[in-house]
């Protein structure tokens, strides 16, 4: 069995600290009203491309805890309580993960795709799960100027997520 160096132990913990760092700051930047653009009231869920992007890197098992945080944060400060969140972008970060592991590359271009498959797939659930059972008017109107084009813009600012993910992997040794 082969031990793991203390400067292996340091730089996974740097490496975990500052991820999560940028999660919370990204949560906060999401969930602060008037702090990032909504054009015609559209608004990204950026934690979407940065659970991808952490699970790209970090592969499934890592990616599924971050998911899970993020998730949790969501839950834990949002209207509802019933873990829809914490299971969603658990789901994510698995996902991801698994996916770059097996079967694509980890690459900007395969990062927007993934990012964009997993905003339409939970704007999606989350369309379904709080809008169409509530009766509202115009579900494909509602459902095309807020959910779908969430995930478009969603995906449109993966990019910076990816670089400063691959950042922080870089500068602590992965």
């Amino acid at each position: 069995m082969e031990s793991v160096s203390r400067a292996e132990k340091k730089s996974a913990f740097l490496r975990c600290f500052f991820l999560a760092v940028f999660m919370i700051v990204t949560f906060l930047f999401q969930n602060t009203g008037g702090l990032f653009p909504e054009p015609f009231g559209i608004k990204a869920v950026l934690l979407v491309p940065l659970t991808v992007c952490i699970s790209m890197f970090e592969k499934e098992f890592s990616g599924l805890f971050f998911g899970l945080a993020a998730g949790a944060m969501l839950d834990a400060f949002g209207a509802q309580t019933i873990c829809f969140n914490a299971i969603a972008f658990t789901l994510i970060g698995f996902a991801a993960g698994a996916l770059i592991t097996h079967l694509m590359r980890n690459n900007l271009v395969c990062a927007v795709i993934l990012s964009f498959v997993m905003a339409f797939i939970y704007n999606s659930a989350s369309f379904i799960f709080h809008y169409a059972f509530s009766g509202g008017e115009s579900p494909f109107y509602v459902y095309f100027k807020f959910y779908f084009l969430s995930a478009v813009f969603t995906a449109i600012l993966t990019p910076i997520y990816y670089f400063i993910v691959r950042a922080i992997e870089r500068k602590n040794g992965k």
